[in-house]
C-alpha cells in the first residue's frame, strides 16, 4: 500500500491533468476558473488579498490578471480611499466565463462522484477539508526531514 502523502499526490496529479484537459479544450486553465471563482465570490478582493486567497505569488497572480484584464473578463481600480491598494471584479463577460468553467468543474466533480458510493463521497469531502483545516491550523508542526 502507498504511503498516504504519496497516494494523495498521484491522486492530485491525475485529477489535475484531467481538469486540465477539459479546461483547455473550453480555453481556459483552473487558474483561470480559480481567479474568477474566487474574485467573483469575494468581489473587491485586494490583489494582495486574492494572492493570498489562491496561494500565488504577486508577479504570477498579475501575470494571470494581466491577461483576464485584456480578455475583458476582470477590472482593476484604484482603492478610493489608498490609492497603493488595487481591487478586483469580474465584468459581465467574467461572469459569463466562470459560469463556463463552472460548468466545466461541475462535470468534473460528477465524474469523482460517479467513481464513489455517495457516502463514499461525502465521506471523502469531509476529510480532505478536515486534513486540510488540520495542516492550516498547525503551520507550526514538525516537517519530515
Amino acid at each position: 500500500m502507498e504511503r498516504l502523502g504519496r497516494q494523495l499526490y498521484l491522486t492530485f496529479r491525475t485529477m489535475r491533468d484531467r481538469f486540465d484537459d477539459d479546461m483547455r479544450e473550453a480555453g481556459g486553465s483552473m487558474s483561470q476558473w480559480a481567479l474568477l471563482k474566487t474574485v467573483g465570490d469575494e468581489p473587491g478582493l485586494s490583489q494582495r488579498e486574492l494572492a493570498d486567497r489562491i496561494l500565488l505569488t504577486g508577479s504570477t497572480l498579475t501575470h494571470h490578471l494581466d491577461r483576464l484584464e485584456t480578455d475583458g473578463y476582470i477590472d482593476r481600480t484604484r482603492d478610493t480611499t489608498d490609492r497603493r491598494v488595487v481591487r478586483v471584479s469580474l465584468t459581465p463577460a467574467g461572469k459569463h466565463r466562470r459560469a463556463e468553467l463552472d460548468s466545466i468543474v461541475a462535470a468534473g466533480d460528477a465524474t469523482i462522484h460517479s467513481l464513489l458510493s455517495d457516502r463514499e463521497y461525502q465521506t471523502l469531502n469531509r476529510l480532505l477539508a478536515t486534513l486540510q483545516q488540520r495542516f492550516e491550523d498547525h503551520e507550526g508542526a514538525p516537517r519530515a526531514t
